[in-house]
């Protein structure tokens, strides 16, 4: 998607319009906590998208919010990473409004990352997750207990918690997924790490990392995941 033109920041962020788009020096751009966990900086798929932007520039752009005279990153991650990698000064951005509350913040990433299709699905499990927490973290949720929530919310919903229910809806409605489909994908945070790398890596199906997660206890587990890996 190509971006709308932008003009090059010369004033501080906040002086800068909300709702604009604009040149960012990269150096003003501060990460704080991403939904995507990791990102190969020398895989394939990364130094595709830096070849693209070398060739093309950035086509779609990142977003900002102004954090303490800079700007946090709220999407576009990879994109900034590729721009600092080529070197390059300024990336557009399209400037939001001041956001503060952490769970604000996330929410704003799992509407731009829950669609993508390249975010692998640890990452949409930890996403999910996260913004859970941060929503109901007096609740002292764990993996556990949201995915059970999350199975008393589709048979007996009138137990659970409204303001749980309006968050998971919430999820719902950015992710386009089903309460099953969320229970599901949660329920891969329980794998074992070795598992979760495999899922991460593409070398095994999100269908087969749910089989391993509804058999935890099974004594083959691991004997059947190095099946499953040496299968293809």
């Amino acid at each position: 998607m190509a971006t709308k033109k932008s003009s090059t920041v010369t004033a501080a962020p906040s002086a800068t319009p909300a709702g604009g788009f604009f040149d960012i020096p990269l150096a003003l751009i501060i990460v704080g906590e991403q939904i995507r966990s990791r990102i190969d900086q020398e895989g394939e798929e990364f130094l595709a998208l830096v070849e693209s932007i070398r060739a093309k520039g950035v086509l779609e752009s990142i977003i900002v919010t102004p954090r303490d005279g800079n700007y946090l990153l709220i999407a576009g991650e990879r994109r900034l990473l590729a721009c600092r990698k080529l070197g390059l000064a300024t990336i557009p951005a399209r400037v939001i409004d001041a956001v503060t509350a952490r769970d604000e913040i996330l929410a704003l990433q799992l509407t731009e990352n829950l669609q993508r299709a390249d975010l692998d699905p640890i990452d949409t499990a930890q996403a999910v997750v996260g913004y859970i927490k941060e929503r109901h973290g007096d609740e002292a949720f764990d993996t556990d207990g949201i995915t059970n929530t999350m199975i008393l919310l589709e048979r007996e919903p009138g137990l659970v918690k409204k303001e749980v229910v309006d968050t998971v809806s919430t999820i719902q409605k950015i992710s386009g997924k089903s309460l099953r489909s969320l229970e599901r994908s949660c329920s891969l945070l329980k794998l074992p790490e070795e598992i979760q790398n495999a899922l991460r890596g593409a070398m095994i199906g999100v269908s087969q990392g749910y089989i391993f997660a509804a058999n935890l206890d099974h004594p083959l587990l691991m004997d059947i995941f190095q099946r499953a890996i040496g299968e293809g």
